[in-house]
């Protein structure tokens, strides 16, 4: 993946029915679903693309994040659909992804429910670890930073996009 060239088809964009706004990307990964799972699931592979993450994998189980945030697994159906919601940096995060087999591999739903999913950092910064995630998948080892220029771009890309 070119990190200077940003698919418009991978972007986020908030969505805002009845029950509240909520970030949503939708990526089509290149790998089978058990594998995507094990990626958002076992801490040394989170640790690869965002931070490390440990989870009891249960509804109702801890999360436990390396940056320091602790939280809990609201629902794990193993390997179709996690959410978890922790207190963190800004407040309490909270996200749903489902995972979905397709004629490609996977669909991987991600969104980013709190905090505030408007925020344009946030939609940045989402893009940024699933594009790190993408990279992970690929066998590539994405550089262990907290931004990069991509990173900027995408700053750039999402901060534009709301003005």
């Amino acid at each position: 993946m070119d990190p200077d060239q940003i698919d418009p088809a991978s972007e986020g964009r908030v969505l805002s029915p009845d029950d509240g706004d909520y970030l949503r990307f939708e990526r089509t990964l290149a790998h089978p679903p058990a594998e995507v799972w094990q990626a958002l699931t076992h801490p040394d592979r989170t640790a690869a693309w965002a931070y490390r993450t440990e989870f009891e994998p249960r509804e109702g189980g801890a999360v436990t994040m390396s940056s320091g945030g602790d939280g809990e697994v609201l629902a794990w159906d193993e390997p179709h659909a996690l959410e978890y919601a922790w207190e963190g940096y800004g407040g309490r995060w909270h996200v749903r992804i489902a995972i979905a087999d397709s004629h490609h591999g996977t669909l991987l739903t991600f969104d980013h429910v709190a905090p505030d999913p408007n925020n344009p950092d946030f939609a940045a910064g989402w893009h940024w670890h699933l594009d790190r995630l993408e990279q992970h998948l690929a066998g590539e080892e994405p550089a262990q930073v907290d931004s990069d220029a991509h990173f900027e771009e995408l700053q750039r890309l999402y901060t534009h996009a709301e003005g």
